[in-house]
């Protein structure tokens, strides 16, 4: 979403962007998957924070939450993983411990929040220099846990420690995800953002944003949204810091990113061993694949999927699906043989693995209860898909112009389950003088019937209803929403909307050089242990 007078980048602070209850149990009445030490075990917990502080150098403080000895130990293991580059950052001092993220009024609740990492920023194209400058608040370098990290997976919780401490290494190295390397390699691009109440020749914001002609961006954690890396450089860096500790195909999916890691970050640390006998991704799959197959190691499959599930390789996954289709076969052999690779194909993001779901219900070889009970088939099913991911709106809108044409681009974590579950979605927008009573300007329509990865970019001419102009200097608001539509039984869902206000002036240029060169700018303060 575009903001009018400056542009925070919260998501820094690695604001995982959990959605209802899909990714996270999100309040203290939740069954937390670790015991929960009841009476006095002050000792135990002085303990165990000495020994974290002696190990990696950071002081772990209560603050309005007191740690427990089993979150003590389970943030300990994900420090473990870490590289030693990551242990005793000078400008990391401590791992504070919160019930919840403190937001201002313009922000939500942060309920759902499970971790951050402070400070933020902001972002300012300055006109006179022609360059592009962060300017980082005053405060200090501090990770944040809350209350709904400790609700989640054991495996997810590790996860979210290390993307935290991430954004932290990030930081003090002066932002490697800002760097002209960095931004080239992961295909970001440079908006410029107009002041509404700017003139000419003045400073503006910028915004990097992901190319929609990119298929895969940083892979993601099952708990998060497909689109997650997509937000900004520093989300896609620190999602391909957690890739390299715990994704086996990282470095098969994204060579370069993982190259980059491997020399910057982890000082050639490997988790995973290079198969020397494949040469791309997909023949690295398809190998692996072949031989869980044919030696019925059927967990093994369910564990591949998992991986693929992380990006976006629709036509790979179309083949999986016929290879398992031809698996499973005509007859039943085996109950966990069904179970296993029908559920497995919750991780595909395709039709045609819906499709053999239901095919396998009606001839008995599975049941539904079965299949609901798993959480990864439970988050695209019927119920949830209707009830509540068609109600998600796009988000992270832009209007640019290029060429003299206007554009939107924006993200849709739903648009790749609406399509396996069979919906075309049409994304409907209308412009509006803000300042003339919702006066409509133009509006218009955008069909995506064969899905996506997520990212979306819009010709708003090409899509319009009519032909119209864009009026000089008056403040327009753009209003977005996608309506999902299944062609067989005409049920249709319309999602909730979202805007963005903005002003066309004819001097004004919107797109950015690549790579931009950006500049961070620290306070004095921070500027010793950041270098």
């Amino acid at each position: 979403m575009i903001l009018v007078h400056r542009l925070l980048y919260f998501s820094l602070c690695a604001l995982f962007f959990i959605v209802g209850d899909l990714y996270a149990k999100n309040s203290d009445d939740s069954i937390r998957p670790f015991y929960e030490y009841k009476g006095n075990y002050g000792k135990e917990v002085e303990s165990k924070k000495t020994k974290f502080k002696s190990t990696f150098g950071y002081n772990l403080v209560n603050m309005g939450r007191n740690w427990s000895p089993i979150e003590i130990d389970i943030v300990h293991a994900a420090f473990n993983q870490l590289p030693p580059s990551f242990h005793k950052i000078p400008s990391l001092k401590s791992i504070y411990r919160l019930d919840k993220i403190i937001l201002n009024a313009e922000n939500s609740s942060g309920e759902d929040i499970p971790a951050a990492t402070l400070p933020s920023f902001s972002t300012i194209y300055e006109n006179t220099s022609q360059s592009y400058s962060v300017f980082v608040q005053k405060q200090e370098l501090r990770v944040e846990l809350y209350n709904p990290l400790f609700h989640e997976k054991q495996v997810d919780l590790i996860n979210i420690i290390q993307h935290e401490m991430a954004h932290a290494f990030d930081f003090s190295k002066g932002f490697l995800s800002f760097s002209d390397e960095w931004i080239s390699l992961t295909n970001f691009k440079v908006l410029h953002i107009f002041a509404l109440d700017g003139v000419r020749d003045s400073d503006s914001l910028f915004a990097l944003v992901n190319d929609p002609k990119v298929n895969n961006y940083a892979p993601t954690a099952l708990r998060n949204v497909s689109t997650y890396s997509r937000q900004n450089p520093q989300e896609d860096f620190a999602n391909s810091v957690t890739a390299y500790i715990h994704y086996p195909y990282f470095r098969y999916t994204h060579p370069a990113r993982y190259k980059y890691l491997k020399k910057n970050v982890f000082n050639g640390k490997e988790y995973f061993l290079n198969d020397p006998n494949v040469n791309s991704f997909e023949e690295k799959v398809n190998s692996d694949l072949e031989k869980s197959l044919n030696n019925g190691a059927w967990g093994d499959v369910n564990t591949i999927l998992i991986e693929l599930s992380r990006s976006y390789f629709p036509e790979l996954e179309q083949k999986i699906i016929n290879r398992i289709k031809k698996a499973l076969g005509t007859m039943s052999v085996s109950q966990e043989k069904d179970k296993t690779l029908t559920l497995a194909t919750c991780y595909l993001m395709q039709p045609e693995g819906l499709k053999l779901r239901k095919n396998l219900i009606r001839s008995g070889r599975i049941s539904v209860k079965q299949i609901l009970n798993d959480p990864q088939c439970f988050r695209y099913a019927r119920d949830t898909f209707e009830k509540k991911l068609t109600k998600w709106s796009p988000s992270n809108l832009y209007f640019y112009q290029d060429l003299g044409r206007g554009f939107i681009q924006f993200v849709d974590p739903v648009l790749a389950t609406a399509h396996v579950r069979g919906f075309d979605t049409e994304y409907l927008w209308k412009i509006f003088f803000e300042e003339e009573g919702r006066v409509i300007l133009a509006e218009g329509s955008s069909f995506f019937r064969n899905g996506g990865n997520g990212s979306i970019k819009i010709d708003l001419m090409k899509s319009a209803t009519r032909e119209f102009n864009f009026p000089e200097g008056k403040i327009l608001r753009i209003e977005l929403m996608a309506k999902r539509t299944h062609p067989t039984n005409f049920k249709s869902f319309e999602s909730e909307r979202t805007g963005a206000r903005f002003i066309i002036q004819p001097w004004f240029s919107y797109i950015g050089p690549n790579p931009p060169k950006v500049r961070v700018n620290f306070p004095l303060s921070m500027l010793k242990n950041t270098h």
